[in-house]
């Protein structure tokens, strides 16, 4: 998630927040006087346009570009032979790899670090492994959860609820905990492994250091679990002992891979076995990551034109369905996005927040306009993506309701 610095917001908001706790499996139920306007955050503006046809078109239109930056993203790492005829064309020759200096596909420079940008094993498995686990636990705990913590305890509530990434759909924790899931895929070695894998920077760790490699494990099983207890849904319940308590171990968890990991791989710059971890990392972990990212989001595209075409409510489910389950790989990719997803850009143009719902507003009452159309305009970073889906989609943590 790269914040939005150009947000602005045209929203009329009364709201206050009550800290209520929510049990699991309620998460979507009735709002009584004691919680948050579910319309709250909503433009009524906007919400005057639900489910017109140039609403479905704008929805379309953000699926289909949704798309085809996720498949720019597997390509970017995957390399040119590992596309399709469908691919290829989305991405559209050397020029796209020539951006990156790696005409064959960006894992291929961290399994080689001695002939890229990294010049060694050691240096390469710091700057992606370790230094991208840090990053993720970092802007999760003080940004994603703190920030809006940290507004609600200074009494903007309003303000706070709107800094809550994904809270049209309620997915926010559900974000933040594969946010740290991620990061246990690339210490492991492996896409939902709960332990270290063969090859992996967690068996090299355990193997010379048990102490460390136990306190490594025990930080990111405190984080995910200090996040899995949090109250749902979050936008409801920011502050409290549960948010502190999520906020610390993020901290820690970022503590302990920049002031004990980094030292540990520099000091045992086996770049021998270190190259063999970093062909796991890549060929394991990101590329299958990004596959399954974009067969996702060509699922949704797919649910979407399902929607648009017959607009039923089982079709919005499907949709809304699709998203989530897209979401899962992207926010399990997060401790990767060095690289690609920053030199292309695609992490703003995947998952800018806040939105710009002035400019959503705009693009919505221009009522001449295509898919293709809407798709030539939706150029800033702030008016498309995941979240901008999602607000077309959902309200109130549940599928818009179809009439």
């Amino acid at each position: 998630m790269k914040a939005n610095k150009f947000s602005v917001y045209s929203l009329a908001l009364v709201l206050t927040v009550g800290m209520v706790v929510f049990s699991c499996g309620k998460d979507n139920e009735g709002v009584d006087e004691d919680k948050p306007d579910p319309q709250a955050g909503f433009d009524e503006q906007i919400e005057a346009l639900a489910l017109s046809a140039k609403w479905n078109n704008y929805l379309e239109a953000t699926a289909e570009e949704l798309y085809e930056d996720c498949v720019k993203l597997y390509a970017a790492w995957a390399g040119p032979n590992a596309l399709n005829d469908e691919e290829a064309g989305i991405v559209g020759g050397a020029g796209f790899y020539a951006q990156l200096q790696a005409p064959d596909g960006y894992a291929a420079l961290v399994k080689n670090p001695d002939e890229s940008e990294f010049g060694s094993a050691t240096a390469a498995i710091e700057g992606t492994i370790v230094q991208g686990s840090i990053d993720i636990a970092g802007e999760v705990g003080e940004q994603k959860i703190g920030g809006p913590n940290a507004l609600a305890k200074g009494g903007n509530n309003a303000q706070a609820v709107l800094e809550v990434e994904s809270w049209y759909s309620f997915n926010s924790l559900d974000d933040y905990g594969n946010n740290i899931i991620s990061i246990r895929n690339s210490y492991f070695g492996g896409i939902n492994a709960v332990s270290a894998q063969g090859s992996s920077l967690a068996a090299f760790v355990a193997n010379n250091d048990a102490d460390l490699d136990a306190r490594l494990q025990g930080a990111i099983s405190n984080a995910l679990n200090a996040i899995g207890t949090m109250d749902k849904p979050f936008r409801n319940n920011l502050t409290g002992a549960k948010v502190d308590a999520a906020i610390a171990a993020c901290s820690d968890l970022a503590e302990i891979f920049e002031a004990e990991l980094i030292p540990f791989v520099q000091g045992h710059d086996d770049e021998d076995l270190y190259a063999v971890i970093l062909q796991k990392y890549a060929d394991e972990i990101v590329v299958p990551t990004y596959c399954d990212m974009k067969d996702k989001a060509k699922a949704l595209r797919d649910a979407v034109r399902a929607f648009t075409s017959s607009s039923s409510q089982n079709n919005m489910n499907a949709a809304c369905d699709a998203w989530r389950a897209t979401r899962i790989p992207w926010e399990q990719s997060e401790s990767f996005l060095y690289g690609p997803a920053d030199v292309l850009s695609l992490d703003p143009s995947l998952d800018s927040w806040p939105l710009d719902q002035s400019d959503i507003l705009t693009i919505l009452k221009d009522n001449n306009q295509s898919v293709n159309d809407i798709r030539n305009e939706i150029n800033d970073e702030a008016v498309r993506g995941f979240h901008t889906i999602e607000l077309l989609l959902f309200q109130d943590g549940k599928p818009r309701v179809v009439k």
